[in-house]
């Protein structure tokens, strides 16, 4: 028997820690808070990410994006986060599968091993964390089945709607969602905004999405503004961001403009902003733009947490804001109202 030393760097590419440039694997992150989780069942949030950073740093691989990486399981529902006294505990969910078009599965929940019998679909990149499985026959279904897996519908899946614990926190109560749209979501935010807003002073600065959807978006952090974004946004209610204390940050907002009078609310977090940028598209009649072609779906603005890891799941990351596709993949943007 020969023993052979390892370097930290070794370790760490011998147990796919890191992809082919030595960074971080999103997908081998997502898998040690899988195993750890089907091995304990029920378990502190702290006590998860605090094994998945120790592996990592036996590599010498950089652990910050742990958090991240637990927080998307938990948006693609393959855990779900309670409260257990005053401490997070992440709890696995139920076992499920999609059909994601193109002879292909993706399973949520559960122990996550693939069933004997299916194949894992080989060559995913780094940073697509979907597990991903051959189904190409209705015996493969059927194996899923008898193994306790429950096939779901993306139009379950998005039930609820993101947008409406935004609604739930405003009405300061639960509220249903076959009473809502986001239509109506804008409506209760612009009233807001009448409502609660404040005056901006003259020398508020504000970036603000004015430019037609489809467009170019552009980054809110440039040095000057660029794309859809405005300094100086017309008469109207816009998402926007205005700048805080310190050069870095940018706070979400709705601002109205009438003249030279500024009214601003500020949003809860940046998912409530891009909610509220689809909202104001479909309440003002010029939706944000998909493009579908060639087997990849490409977005033209920055999706909300749901919204993205429902693509996450129906397609395989191929870029920023960009997924290939199957031909018979379900429809993401007919089943939003």
């Amino acid at each position: 028997m020969t023993v052979e030393t390892l370097t930290r760097a070794e370790f760490a590419r011998e147990l796919g820690y890191v992809d082919a440039d030595g960074n971080p694997s999103d997908r081998a992150i997502a898998q040690l808070l899988r195993n750890a989780l089907g091995r304990w069942g029920l378990s502190p949030k702290r006590a998860l990410v605090g094994y998945a950073r120790d592996q990592l740093r036996a590599g010498d691989v950089p652990a910050d994006g742990v958090p991240k990486l637990l927080e998307r399981l938990v948006v693609l529902g393959e855990c779900a986060e309670v409260a257990v006294g005053h401490e997070s505990f992440i709890a696995p969910a139920e076992p499920r599968w999609f059909a994601v078009g193109g002879g292909r599965a993706v399973l949520l929940g559960g122990s996550l091993a693939v069933p004997a019998g299916l194949s894992p679909v080989a060559a995913l990149p780094p940073d697509d964390v979907a597990v991903r499985v051959t189904l190409d026959s209705e015996e493969a279904a059927a194996t899923l089945d008898a193994g306790g897996w429950r096939q779901v519908l993306l139009a379950e899946w998005l039930h609820p709607p993101g947008y409406l614990r935004h609604v739930a926190r405003r009405e300061g109560d639960a509220v249903r969602g076959d009473q809502w749209d986001l239509a109506r979501f804008w409506e209760r935010l612009v009233s807001a905004l009448v409502e609660e807003g404040l005056q901006l002073g003259p020398d508020a600065e504000l970036r603000a999405v004015v430019g037609a959807a489809g467009s170019f978006f552009g980054r809110l952090t440039a040095a000057g503004v660029e794309g859809r974004w405005g300094a100086q946004p017309p008469s109207g209610v816009w998402c926007a961001y205005r700048r805080g204390h310190g050069d870095d940050r940018w706070l979400p907002t709705l601002v109205s403009v009438d003249g030279d009078d500024r009214r601003a609310l500020d949003l809860f977090d940046d998912d409530e902003w891009r909610w509220a940028l689809l909202a104001r598209s479909k309440a003002v009649g010029a939706p944000e733009v998909a493009h579908r072609a060639d087997g990849e779906v490409r977005v033209t603005w920055p999706l909300p947490a749901q919204l993205r890891a429902a693509m996450d799941i129906i397609g395989v990351p191929a870029g920023p804001w960009r997924w290939r596709v199957a031909e018979d993949a379900p429809d993401l943007w007919s089943l939003l109202r």
